[in-house]
């Protein structure tokens, strides 16, 4: 088994405490050690972005340890030098055992959200099942709830969606298809600066729209036609998700109605916002107007759901949710109506959850007149 130490004078001061959030959770749950195997759960913990490696995180102040292999030497050293390198030389699961005997950790705990059941049993194998312990994810909630540098991030991947969306509405013509939409889009949040985009891109033109998830298409826009775009951007990791309406001349009267009523709907939740409300009561106060509108059965999806490292995160916003947002919690609000044949609406905004009630993170207008280009 190589090892390798990376020193550095100072631990960055967010990855600090969230080891020190992190390993409080152990401590509650009598655990002495935690597994982690979810990629985006070691970059938050260590900033070290690669695939094929574990983390394993004690409860007490030694280092963080990451099991990886040479491919990932030089990165562990640039990305987090405060972390001790494993550099196996077998399978993960070979080299786990050897480090926990010579940490003297008797029994480890295993998220069960992300460790599959293959890897399951080939550790029963290597450790025996007496020496694991099932734990629900520790980092769901702690991840959940945004530092200023997490919220510094996912608004920089906001300001980049944002301009690419305004080029592309500058971009768009009769005749063009929705890959060539897609395309453009994202050709131009990567030109300014992103990662990638958040997801895969959401171009769905005139009776498209009717799908919430659809998948651009050849289908051509033409004069008069609806456009319906859900995008996002991912800068240093952290992702932002829009959802805007573009119309190529005026909007047909039914759709004008339905705009109006998503839009009623999304600023109402929006100003319901605040750290303390209920879930589900956010969900409800767009649901009802909706509703109230004659559109209930045609909102079949949640309001929103946490952005972070990942796209869907903790807390989600929907009629049968449990808990209460918090401080730091950013959530999407995206009501829409969608009707098979004719089309779809959806707006969409990223809102920070404060101590004193809320910020929308994202500015892009959205009234009836700015969606025409």
């Amino acid at each position: 088994m190589a090892r390798t130490k990376h020193r550095s004078r100072t631990t960055a001061d967010p990855l600090r405490l969230r080891l020190r959030s992190l390993r409080q959770q152990l401590r509650n749950e009598d655990v002495s050690a935690l597994l982690v195997t979810n990629p985006v759960d070691i970059r938050y913990l260590t900033g070290f972005i690669g695939d094929d490696s574990w983390a394993l995180v004690t409860s007490g102040r030694e280092r963080i340890y990451i099991l990886s292999d040479f491919r990932f030497q030089e990165q562990i050293a640039r990305a987090a030098p405060q972390v001790t390198a494993i550099l196996r030389q077998r399978s993960l699961a070979d080299e786990l055992p050897r480090l926990c005997r010579r940490l003297r950790i008797k029994k480890i705990a295993i998220s069960r959200d992300h460790v599959t059941l293959a890897t399951r049993k080939a550790l029963v194998k290597r450790l025996g099942a007496s020496s694991l312990r099932d734990l629900n994810d520790p980092l769901i909630g702690q991840r959940s709830r945004k530092d200023a540098g997490e919220v510094r991030a996912i608004g920089k991947a906001l300001a980049i969606q944002q301009k690419a969306f305004q080029e592309t509405c500058q971009f768009i013509r009769p005749g063009m298809t929705e890959i060539q939409v897609c395309a453009y889009l994202e050709y131009r949040m990567r030109s300014l600066g992103a990662d990638g985009p958040s997801f895969p891109t959401i171009v769905a033109v005139d009776a498209n729209a009717s799908l919430p998830h659809a998948v651009p298409s050849r289908r051509k826009i033409k004069a008069g036609s609806m456009v319906l775009i859900d995008w996002g951007a991912r800068w240093q990791g952290y992702c932002s998700d829009l959802a805007r309406v573009v119309s190529c001349g005026r909007m047909k009267p039914k759709l004008r109605e339905l705009y109006s009523i998503v839009l009623d709907a999304q600023r109402a939740a929006i100003d319901t916002i605040a750290a303390g409300k209920r879930l589900k009561d956010i969900d409800l106060v767009a649901r009802g107007i909706i509703t109230r509108a004659g559109y209930g059965e045609w909102f079949g999806h949640g309001l929103g759901h946490g952005i972070g490292l990942d796209i869907h995160e903790q807390p989600v916003l929907a009629r049968r949710a449990d808990g209460e947002l918090k401080p730091g919690h950013v959530v999407t609000v995206e009501p829409g109506i969608y009707l098979p044949g004719l089309g779809g609406i959806r707006i969409e905004d990223d809102v920070l959850v404060t101590e004193r009630g809320h910020k929308v993170l994202s500015d892009l207008p959205k009234s009836l007149e700015s969606t025409m280009i």
